[in-house]
């Protein structure tokens, strides 16, 4: 059984949790990653950009002089694309950039990710937020003293110094949470370098692009169980 490091909401070490190794020892399949990664940014545009075509800007009906006498080059409109506010030559036109990819594949490659966060070294784990109320203040205090007591903010963007009680210059943190404590993330999304998480609905880019994973011992379990199941 591989083991991953546990902080308490102070920010002190607490006993090492246990996953199976089938997900912690996992060969990494960058590509596989890259693919998920890539489709689902895919599937995020919109596809709506559009520039007109001579067909479709408006004027230009009549031909601006006569085709010979003036000296002037030949022109038949004055919205060709070589005129002013003329028409754009093969400008964009609306498409759908969406990538099928099926589900099966875009969970092995979930599992691929947590994997490469797991040999980083950049997963802990917590007990979850203990409060009752929604609370920014409690919860910022909390997960500030699990990240400094994991050392995963080692520095900030630009080697700038990272200071106490500031959201300047931090690297952005995921925080996992599980189905039941999905009332957390009101007290979690309005801190600028935290991103929460529910680990019943991940997203290949919020698990990838991140300095490091604080997942929920009840988020871990969750996840633990469905990697080993899939892999």
């Amino acid at each position: 059984m591989a083991k991953i490091k546990s902080y308490t909401n102070t920010g002190a070490a607490a006993a090492d949790v246990q996953i199976t190794d089938k997900l912690a020892a996992l060969k990494v399949n960058k590509h596989l990653i890259w693919e998920i990664i890539k489709a689902e940014q895919a599937n995020q545009r919109q596809g709506t950009h559009k520039t007109k075509t001579k067909a479709e800007v408006s004027g230009g009906g009549k031909k601006p002089w006569k085709q010979k006498g003036t000296g002037n080059a030949r022109q038949g409109s004055i919205r060709s694309p070589q005129w002013r506010h003329g028409g754009i030559v093969f400008g964009p036109l609306p498409r759908d950039y969406r990538e099928n990819i099926s589900r099966q594949k875009k969970q092995v490659g979930l599992a691929h990710i947590l994997a490469k966060k797991l040999q980083e070294n950049k997963v802990v784990a917590y007990d979850g937020l203990p409060q009752d109320k929604i609370s920014t203040k409690a919860a910022f205090e909390a997960i500030s003293k699990i990240v400094a007591g994991a050392n995963l903010q080692k520095e900030g963007r630009a080697k700038k110094k990272l200071r106490a009680n500031s959201n300047a210059a931090r690297h952005t943190i995921a925080v996992l949470m599980g189905s039941s404590e999905a009332k957390d993330v009101k007290s979690l999304k309005n801190i600028p370098w935290i991103k929460p998480v529910n680990a019943a609905r991940l997203g290949a880019s919020s698990l990838f692009y991140n300095e490091g994973l604080v997942v929920s011992k009840a988020a871990l379990a969750e996840l633990d169980k469905k990697f080993s199941a899939l892999l």
